[in-house]
């Protein structure tokens, strides 16, 4: 009976501390108990982008992260190359990055109205080189895959064959043969100057 009666109490008592316990979710991930984890993890990947059924841009990376969820995310964790090909389908320009993150974003369009943009944004060490000859190094870089443009709110050093220019803002087609600094801060010329900064 003793037995019983301490079994009876114990269940009460244990029946009113779960009661009185109540996780709050919000503080619960502050502990880190929750881990986004990707849906999907791909090695030696390579993308490629298409209009008008030819190849515009490849992409190769050694690392693909995909996370599934209201707020779908690929990252590229171990850095990424990007060839951006022209009509006679060779390289125009190549970009790339120790890292990046393909999302989704809303940006208003050339009518106002507001869309949802696919962009990738570059991150740590980013190299734009034109087949012209032209580098721009910053440490981030935003590509806007449907509009076809790329930009940076960041410092960049742009490298052209006899000049280097330094600013901050940066906007260019993705072939990177239109191109504007927002604010320059420096500018110098000379043959010798620039290849010193090419390494």
């Amino acid at each position: 009976m003793k037995i019983r009666f301490k079994t009876i109490s114990f269940i009460i008592i244990f029946s009113f501390f779960l009661v009185g316990c109540e996780n709050d979710i919000t503080q619960v991930r502050k502990f880190g108990y929750f881990v986004d984890v990707p849906s999907e993890v791909v090695r030696d990947v390579k993308m490629l982008y298409s209009d008008s059924l030819k190849v515009r841009v490849v992409v190769r990376a050694p690392l693909l992260e995909r996370y599934s969820g209201t707020e779908a995310e690929e990252e590229f964790n171990e850095g990424l190359e990007v060839d951006f090909l022209g009509e006679n389908l060779k390289p125009t320009s190549k970009l790339t990055a120790n890292k990046a993150i393909k999302k989704i974003i809303p940006i208003k369009d050339d009518k106002g109205r507001l869309v949802r943009e696919p962009v990738i944004i570059v991150q740590e060490n980013v190299i734009l080189r034109s087949s012209s000859g032209d580098t721009l190094k910053t440490e981030e870089l935003v590509w806007y895959e449907n509009m076809g443009k790329l930009e940076s709110e960041k410092f960049v050093t742009i490298l052209k064959p006899d000049e280097v220019i330094y600013g901050y803002g940066f906007d260019s087609d993705k072939e990177f043969s239109r191109w504007r600094i927002r604010q320059v801060t420096g500018r110098f010329k000379g043959d010798n100057f620039t290849k010193d900064f090419q390494d």
